[in-house]
């Protein structure tokens, strides 16, 4: 496919994606009450415990910008399997007609996958929110800026869906033939550093172990995507080295007949 077409197909796949989120955002919008109340959820807890905590919202268009947000973010995390479909769609046409049946198998995996880290994160915000406003006075009344609440909120949870993903995407490389399992495994020094980094990084809580949690995980989906890809490699040099035996023995014909013709 010319460089041209590639582009106009990465047009039409995102025009798509687009479209998919806007569904999700309207979506969103409807629930958006139930979204806020169980983002609001850790801040409900603090209260419960004796503790200040509101949020603020500091101008007049702050609660329509706020709920358009988190609308977007909704439609984002409930189209998914959508998104990932319109990924792996773009790169379908590059491979034979019994190899795009994995576009659905790597459909269902990201979605999975992205559930299942932005679940982590979900389940790691309440946690920082208590450890984190401990370290206030308890005398101190607590007004957190709604948009930076949501905002750190949103980022949590996408970062870590979006981790997940990797190791999806190295496989998706793999199934391409442009990264080998040998490359991969080459470099598991670097990613069990990068795991650890991220995890440190993204992860709010001061609580060593719950980063080493993390890490642990994304070397495990490492190493998972390292074990598959091993595998398909595997079957593509038998079939390449099968290919390779039957040209070889197809040249060694031509050549016993071309002998034969001269003599």
């Amino acid at each position: 496919m010319p460089l041209v077409d590639h582009l106009k197909e990465a047009r039409r796949r995102l025009i798509f994606i687009l479209l998919g989120i806007l569904v999700g955002t309207i979506v969103g919008w409807f629930l958006y009450p139930y979204i806020f109340n169980y983002m609001a959820q850790p801040l409900i807890d603090l209260r419960e415990r004796g503790q200040v905590a509101e949020l603020n919202f500091e101008t007049v268009s702050a609660a329509f910008d706020l709920k358009l947000r988190l609308s977007m973010f909704a439609g984002f995390i409930l189209t998914t399997p959508w998104w990932v479909y319109q990924v792996w769609a773009f790169v379908a046409p590059a491979l034979k007609r019994r190899e795009k049946a994995y576009a659905i198998i790597f459909t269902v995996a990201g979605a999975v996958l992205f559930s299942a880290g932005a679940a982590v994160g979900v389940w790691i915000m309440p946690h920082a929110v208590e450890i984190l406003t401990s370290f206030a006075p308890d005398s101190a009344v607590m007004l957190m800026k709604s948009g930076m609440y949501f905002s750190f909120y949103m980022r949590l949870v996408l970062v870590f869906g979006v981790s997940f993903l990797i190791p999806l995407a190295m496989v998706g490389l793999n199934q391409l033939n442009i990264l080998r399992a040998s490359t991969m495994l080459k470099g598991w020094r670097w990613a069990v550093v990068s795991a650890f980094v991220f995890a440190a990084v993204a992860n709010p809580l001061p609580d060593p172990w719950n980063m080493t949690f993390q890490a642990l995980a994304m070397i495990a989906l490492y190493l998972l995507a390292v074990g598959i890809s091993f595998l398909h490699d595997r079957r593509y040099d038998r079939k390449k080295a099968k290919e390779e035996a039957e040209l070889d023995a197809a040249l060694a014909r031509l050549d016993a007949k071309d002998k034969e013709a001269e003599s």
